[in-house]
């Protein structure tokens, strides 16, 4: 006797066709896990590679992972056999397809692809399931044939949505370079900036040629604003350093810490220029390079009709990324770049930063933290950070910035990331924390200054009498912030405010930074010596061009001076700096005026009441740190 139909039975009548469906779909779906887990574990470290996932260590979690879906996928077998006398497992196959998609959207990244292939079959089953159950529903109640076929539409259409968001999702995460080395990462590595603030860099690459009249005058590409590259790399198209270069959809173009931290240097004006890695930049434009991209993006020259040649002379784009390029990036990289200029369209009611400073803070104050323009000037020397585990080891907590303004390295790190572009979505912890490693230990490069030997131990004595208690290492008042006493330009240490660093603290956009090591402190911060050699200009706002210079009184040091020059000046320490005209901009470099507000040489009087002789003594000595 045969065993009766349970009442769910939809084989026959108007749900047939869609039930037969769901079957295809669902054996399809297992023979597609089969193939996908047996390669994850057979090959795991070459999937995990192709996709570019996340490490996973060691690989016998992802194996049992991968075993784990291969063996649920038995049972899927009873809801491709028969679906309706294994009523179980016919839901279980779809509740199994959503949650993997909604585990893997939580997890988020390149993982999300695992995700989109569970939606890619569970999305139609549940469809044809649902028109097989409301089908055959219909005809026992009598009603007319076709009925569902609304709640379909919108179940698919919301499915496609969601596969269409995973897509974007995936294919939009960057694709980041690995670099063997830390120096490298520092140097080229992601800070988490890349699909948030990245140009696309067939974009970027042709952007000096079709706007060179925005570039700085008498330069050509990307030199123009003191940008670095490595000997042998193509000013033209290769990467320089202090940028990354990932994938986010399209390769895109961001900077990185290195931009603000790598110093060139020759010793004469022939020499082959070097780079040193961690030092205070003095070639670095990046106010004239923000004005650039946000001048060009307001010029006629930025559209499709005159980008895709330019492009096409450095990049090779295949008909559908020419497609692209007209129709969504080039419009929306203009439209970016506009918004970005009028975000900084405040900075041109300040003095202009110029090479090797920038405004570090107010950027911050006023866009990310969503604070009002309060007036306030934060212009100031980019710093070096050489010798950070030393520097931790003199005082603790290890004050950071100019002013001190926080406590914690990681803190420092990870906000100086923000300050670039960086989102949450992004950010990537172990990257940051590599960047931090390398740094702890980064040594300053020995100075290739030779004084006279007998000079620089004189000198020594005379640094221990007069500078040593703040720029010692032994110090007793080093990496102390001072008030008052120093003398020096406020400006910078009035930008930073107790309404800013609480608003810091308790930033907690996309994720909780944990930040509570932002203060407000009056004064700025007595820092030891190290690569002093290689930091000129000197005091926190780089006002002072030579060690020279700032061993002579505030009214005998040069009023302006070219600076972003990168040839030694052995003589007076620091890089050499031209007396020059305001009114007439020099042919290179940038004449800093130190009548403007925020750029005051006024202040640090110490050493200044030393005799002739003994300032020289002085000078060997600080020549050799």
């Amino acid at each position: 006797m045969a065993e009766p139909k349970p009442d769910c039975a939809m084989e026959d009548g108007p749900g047939a066709s869609a039930l037969v469906w769901y079957q295809r779909i669902v054996w399809a779906g297992i023979f597609a896990n089969i193939v996908i887990t047996l390669t994850s574990i057979i090959f795991t470290a070459q999937v995990i590679a192709l996709l570019d996932l996340d490490p996973a260590t060691p690989l016998v979690w992802p194996r049992f992972g991968a075993f784990g879906i291969l063996l649920l996928t038995g049972f899927y077998i009873p809801a491709g056999i028969d679906p309706c006398r294994s009523c179980f497992a016919t839901v279980f196959t779809i509740v199994c397809r959503f949650a993997g998609f909604c585990f893997f959207a939580v997890v988020g990244g390149r993982y999300l692809a695992f995700g989109l292939f569970d939606l890619f079959f569970g999305a139609p089953q549940a469809v044809c399931l649902y028109l097989a159950w409301q089908r055959t529903k219909d005809a026992a109640a009598g009603k007319p044939p076709g009925g569902g076929r609304a709640v379909a539409f919108l179940l698919a259409l919301i499915f496609l949505a969601a596969f269409v968001w995973g897509a974007a999702q995936v294919l939009l995460a960057p694709i980041l370079p690995k670099y063997a080395s830390d120096e490298d990462h520092f140097k080229y590595g992601s800070i988490g900036n890349d699909g948030a603030a990245g140009v696309p860099y067939a974009i970027w690459v042709a952007l000096p040629d079709i706007c060179a009249k925005h570039l700085p005058a008498g330069t050509t590409g990307y030199a123009g604003f003191g940008f670095l590259w490595e000997q042998g790399r193509d000013a033209a198209r290769d990467t320089p350093v202090g940028f990354s270069r990932a994938k986010a959809g399209v390769e895109r173009m961001s900077i990185n810490c290195a931009i603000c931290h790598t110093v060139r240097a020759r010793s004469t004006p022939d020499a082959e220029p070097r780079l040193y890695f961690g030092g205070a930049a003095n070639t670095i434009d990046i106010q004239a390079y923000q004005r650039f991209l946000s001048n060009c993006a307001n010029d006629d020259a930025f559209t499709g009709a005159t980008l895709i040649p330019a492009i096409a002379a450095k990049v090779k784009l295949t008909l559908a990324e020419e497609l692209l390029y007209r129709a969504v990036l080039i419009p929306y990289v203009r439209d970016q770049l506009k918004k970005q200029g009028e975000a900084y369209a405040w900075t041109d009611k300040r003095p202009t930063w110029g090479p090797g400073r920038i405004d570090p803070f107010n950027p911050v104050k006023f866009g990310m933290l969503g604070l009002n323009d309060d007036g306030t000037l934060g212009n100031s020397d980019m710093l070096a950070v050489w010798n950070l585990r030393a520097r931790a080891a003199i005082r603790t907590p290890t004050p950071y910035h100019w002013d001190g303004l926080s406590t914690s390295l990681h803190e420092v790190a990870v906000s100086s990331a923000l300050g670039d572009g960086a989102v949450a979505k992004e950010f990537n912890d172990a990257s940051i924390a590599r960047i931090e490693t390398y740094l702890r230990d980064l040594k300053p490069p020995p100075s290739p200054h030779r004084p006279d030997p007998a000079a620089v131990e004189r000198g020594k004595a005379l640094f221990g009498a007069h500078c040593g208690e703040c720029h010692a290492e032994d110090g007793a008042r080093t990496l102390t912030v001072i008030s008052g006493e120093i003398g020096t330009d406020i400006q910078r240490n009035l930008m930073w405010t107790q309404a800013a660093a609480d608003a810091y603290n308790a930033y907690r956009k996309g994720r909780d930074w944990d930040f509570k090591s932002f203060r407000k402190v009056d004064g700025y911060i007595t820092e030891p010596l190290y690569g002093l050699w290689l930091s000129g200009p000197y005091l926190h706002n780089g006002s002072v061009p030579t060690l020279r210079d700032l061993l002579n009184t505030p009214e005998q040091r040069p009023r302006a001076f070219v600076r972003g020059l990168d040839v030694l000046d052995g003589a007076n320490g620091g890089f050499t700096s031209p007396s020059c005209d305001p009114v007439n901009p020099p042919a290179q470099g940038f004449c800093y005026d130190t009548a403007l507000i925020g750029n005051s040489n006024a202040g640090h009087v110490y050493g200044t009441a030393l005799s002739a002789s003994e300032k020289n003594d002085l000078l060997a000595y600080l020549l050799t740190l």
